[in-house]
């Protein structure tokens, strides 16, 4: 007898981890120039098209080291945004979580929330990692709140550790340690 296939570890309810195609760039490039998209991220300078597609290039095989995907949503296939897991040391089984929803006609819709957890669930199931960190700016309620309603833990403060905007930045670093992952409540 046949065992039922084990489901998808790229797919959540609403969005579709995929690898990162040369046909994003376009896309990428608009978002990522965009200072609402960007104000919680790291980028300060404008992004050129050329350092895009070298990005997509340097990231379209997704490995151990930097599991790196493009976010698309299920109901029409359309690329929204991009997340990976970067690993420096694989004894350590930790990762750190990036992510950035770059269609803000997708925010407040769960497609950030729903992308967190399959990304982490892909972390721990695929790539076998233990710890799963992001370090997020202290005035990011919105991000403090579904990282918490995932299970990922605040365990400390890099105080004025980000200078934007004209002024300095709290940093918090947040984990998920494997097992506590809470899966979102369907609509979250």
């Amino acid at each position: 007898m046949d065992e039922p296939a084990p489901p998808s570890p790229f797919e959540g309810r609403l969005i579709r981890l995929r690898a990162r195609e040369p046909r994003d760039a376009d896309q990428l490039h608009r978002w990522f120039n965009d200072p609402e998209v960007t104000r919680y991220l790291s980028l300060r300078y404008p992004v050129s098209h050329r350092t895009e597609e070298e990005f997509l290039a340097a990231h379209s095989r997704p490995a151990y080291a930097n599991a790196s995907f493009a976010i698309e949503a299920l109901l029409d296939s359309q690329l929204i945004g991009g997340a990976d897991l970067r690993t420096s040391s694989p004894e350590d089984r930790c990762a750190e979580l990036g992510i950035a929803i770059g269609d803000r006609t997708r925010w407040h819709g769960g497609y950030g929330t729903d992308a967190v957890a399959t990304l982490c669930r892909f972390g721990f199931e695929m790539m076998n990692l233990h710890r799963i960190e992001l370090w997020v700016f202290a005035e990011n309620e919105r991000a403090i709140r579904l990282y918490e309603r995932l299970g990922f833990q605040r365990e400390g403060t890099r105080r004025q550790a980000v200078w934007k905007y004209g002024r300095w930045h709290d940093l918090h670093l947040m984990a998920l340690l494997e097992g506590e992952l809470r899966e979102p409540p369907a609509g979250a």
